[in-house]
């Protein structure tokens, strides 16, 4: 996510080539109508505005639809985040142990308090990786036992069995009599249904983009009015047609591709959801909450992008 300004050398990076083109085509156009007078292939600027106009409409319509899109995504990762700090909280509140096995199980409290929570820091960066198709599962080694990550290799959504494994996990502790009937039900068990709810709204977004149509239609029309539009400046502005065209050109292709790539809030662009950060600020919370002392530093952003 970017975080600062925005830099010259992204929008080079992002939009060089076109601009490029808009340089050579303005030009071209413009010498052509000066050299050769073309007036019979000039188009009225009246018939150019309306389909600027119509081509703007449907710019803001594309655009605030991936808008909601994004937004949706970072809510589902906000309630992530209030959910895990809440499920830390009720962890070291609920899970107890039996009065009667005090004495026995006096030093084991602690160890499976951080036994379940850093089973859910597994699950929350396995939900990032799978949603950045990241093949690597080395980052999810210090949450688990070396068992449970070689089962965890097996699975096709490692996000879900972790998740799955947690509620099995607390019932085992609440017939063991460590999770109270009402703290299991209404406390913790509502905890795990908040993440799989927030997991499926990352995967339906993930997995359903925008109807394509959308998309190409969106692109088509735009390149359409800009290659028209030169035609329509040059009769009344000459060679002042030419900065005009490149600037009013770039300002619609560029505002057409940053709904494009916005659009996708998963792939690791600079524009989308930091969910790199998020994980590290989650663990962070939870391991304090742990009353652990050696704690890993937070991400900042790198070259003004967040991730």
């Amino acid at each position: 996510m970017i975080v600062r300004t925005v830099q010259l050398s992204w929008i080079l990076k992002i939009e060089g080539w076109n601009i490029l083109f808009f340089l050579i085509y303005g030009y071209l156009i413009c010498a052509l109508n000066s050299y050769f007078f073309f007036e019979h292939m000039t188009i009225p600027d009246s018939e150019i505005s309306v389909f600027g106009i119509t081509v703007a409409i449907l710019l803001g319509f594309r655009n605030n639809e991936v808008y909601n899109r994004f937004w949706e995504a970072r809510t589902a990762w906000g309630d992530l985040t209030d959910s895990s700090r809440n499920f830390a909280s009720q962890i070291m509140g609920y899970v107890r142990c039996p009065e009667k096995e005090k004495q026995a199980f006096q030093e084991t409290s602690a160890n499976i308090h951080g036994k379940l929570i850093y089973r859910h820091l597994a699950f929350l960066n396995a939900l990032r990786l799978q949603l950045r198709q990241e093949e690597t599962r080395d980052e999810l080694k210090p949450f688990l036992s070396d068992l449970e990550f070689q089962e965890l290799n097996k699975a096709v959504n490692k996000a879900t069995l972790l998740n799955h494994r947690q509620s099995q996990r607390l019932n085992e502790l609440k017939m063991s009599g460590w999770i109270e009937q009402q703290a299991y039900v209404f406390g913790l068990m509502e905890s795990i249904k908040a993440f799989f709810a927030a997991q499926g709204s990352c995967e339906r977004i993930k997995n359903t983009p925008l109807p394509r149509q959308y998309e190409f239609f969106t692109k088509s029309f735009v390149w359409i009015f800009v290659l028209l539009l030169p035609y329509g400046l040059v009769q009344h502005l000459g060679w002042g047609a030419f900065p005009m065209y490149v600037v009013l050109a770039t300002i619609f292709t560029i505002t057409e591709r940053i709904g494009s790539r916005t659009e996708e809030p998963f792939e690791r662009k600079l524009e989308d959801i930091p969910m790199s950060s998020i994980c590290r600020n989650i663990e962070i919370d939870l391991r304090q909450q742990l009353g652990e002392s050696s704690i890993p530093p937070s991400l900042g952003p790198k070259n003004g992008v967040l991730m």
